[in-house]
């Protein structure tokens, strides 16, 4: 008995040591995720607490989805409960959204380090060790698991990426812009064509839908008369001037089939632009929806172009407003930062109705304003705000007015340090030559390419 207690004393410090490095070593760990669930683990590799996912592969992607947006699983309280007990000194983690998971209900130091060597061979050797653990069968079944979660994970972003309303704004607008563009190609030809019956015509009719809508309705130049061009809705004034110029035409007779033949374009084109005005009308409607402060600030088809540059609501309300001005610009900002010439003032915005529409020198400063209250209002409809469109607009309306009183003439132009200057025509400069008098050298303008050519053999000649 007396040697039995001898040995049970001596044990007894080593049990108690072995004890106080266990207890040390789970002091510091680590927490991982992946496909298979959440594991905190030990700097040796051994798994010290997990939560497992469904063997689903669908509801598993449900739950990771979960745990990357920031939010623990309800299913996994006991699992926090656990961590919370533990007593842990420092958890280190290699992403956000785990940091902020484990600070909502651990009051010990949480770490982020996105390039821990010791996270990085955890996360390499958490395979083998969730087969050694039998928590999945194999390495292959494992890695079959990651491809279908990682799937199906893809596929659900791609699902909510779809559901943004203001990519359907993006994709009318684009639809608007084609328009425009098959509309001017097509009413170009029309001009073209019927031109050669009636050549007067296309210099006294500037729009395109009003010259095209006459062509079909009225046919040859003998019908343009004064009274049928009043009630197809031009000015008195301007239909007796169509009208006799109608009567002194120097065109072509147009034949009957030809005739035909055009009208049938005509209406076909004039469809398009009734498609067009409904496109615009959608378009207006749901930018009301997606974003209303920026309808009420611009418009709704300007916001939406402005949108399909930036390639969404998100992206243009984290721009900053000096950003936003210069949006559609691209080549001469460039252009800028290469040559050094003068940079943008504006750049979709200018089609805003009160940048083209005021004098040279005060588009800049009404660029700057619309860009500023622009961005303001992006990140109101972007991350949530109350609907003060109008107010914005008011405001901006206030603003400009402004402007415009204080900036009523054209400023003197600022004289810079170092202006540039184009290059003389002949350059010259002094050359010593053999009796040490200085004589004067011409370098002639280059001029075509053989003449160069001669003009410098005949120089080393001599």
């Amino acid at each position: 008995m007396y040697a039995v207690h001898i040995n049970y004393l001596r044990t007894m410090p080593a049990l108690q040591d072995r004890q106080n490095q266990d207890k040390r070593a789970i002091l510091k760990a680590y927490l991982v995720d992946s496909p298979a669930g959440l594991f905190l683990l030990e700097k040796t590799g051994k798994i010290a607490e997990k939560a497992l996912f469904p063997r689903n592969p669908k509801d598993a992607a449900v739950k990771l989805n979960e745990v990357r947006q920031g939010q623990l699983p309800p299913e996994f309280s006991e699992f926090a409960n656990r961590l919370s007990q533990m007593g842990l000194e420092k958890l280190t983690v290699d992403n956000e959204y785990l940091a902020r998971i484990l600070r909502t209900f651990l009051t010990s130091e949480v770490v982020l380090d996105e390039r821990d060597e010791t996270i990085s061979k955890l996360r390499n050797r958490l395979p083998n060790m969730l087969v050694r653990f039998r928590i999945v069968e194999s390495k292959d079944d494992y890695e079959k698991l990651v491809h279908d979660v990682s799937m199906e994970i893809a596929q659900a972003s791609i699902a909510e990426t779809g559901t943004k309303r203001d990519l359907y704004a993006i994709q009318t607008v684009r639809c608007i812009e084609d328009l425009d563009k098959v509309l001017n190609l097509l009413a170009g030809r029309i001009r073209e064509w019927y031109g050669l019956h009636f050549p007067e015509l296309d210099r006294l009719v500037e729009k395109h839908d009003s010259y095209i809508r006459l062509v079909q309705s009225l046919g040859t130049r003998d019908s343009f008369s004064q009274e049928s061009l009043v009630e197809m809705g031009i000015p008195q004034e301007r239909g007796r001037i169509i009208s006799e110029a109608a009567q002194k035409s120097s065109g072509a007779d147009l034949p009957q089939p030809d005739l035909l033949w055009l009208q049938e374009v005509c209406a076909t084109v004039l469809q398009m632009y009734k498609l067009r005005e409904t496109a615009e009308k959608y378009t207006d409607k749901i930018m009301l929806e997606v974003a209303p402060n920026m309808t009420g600030v611009l418009g709704a088809v300007l916001s939406a172009k402005i949108l399909s540059m930036a390639g969404g609501l998100e992206n243009v309300g984290k721009m900053p407003a000096s950003t936003i001005q210069v949006l559609g610009a691209e080549k001469a900002l460039f252009r800028t930062l290469k040559t050094g010439a003068r940079p943008p003032k504006h750049g979709i915005i200018f089609q805003y109705a009160a940048i083209h529409q005021s004098p040279r020198w005060l588009r800049g400063r009404i660029a700057r304003a619309v860009a500023g209250k622009l961005a303001i209002a992006a990140r109101m409809d972007a991350f949530g705000g109350s609907n003060e469109g109008d107010k914005m607009r008011t405001a901006l309306e206030k603003k400009l007015s402004d402007l415009k009183d204080r900036y009523q003439g054209q400023p003197p132009k600022k004289k810079h340090a170092t202006q540039w200057r184009p290059p003389p025509q002949r350059v010259r400069r002094d050359l010593p030559d053999r009796g040490g008098r200085g004589r004067e050298t011409r370098y002639p303008q280059p001029g075509p390419g053989r003449e160069r050519l001669r003009r410098g053999n005949r120089q080393s000649w001599r």
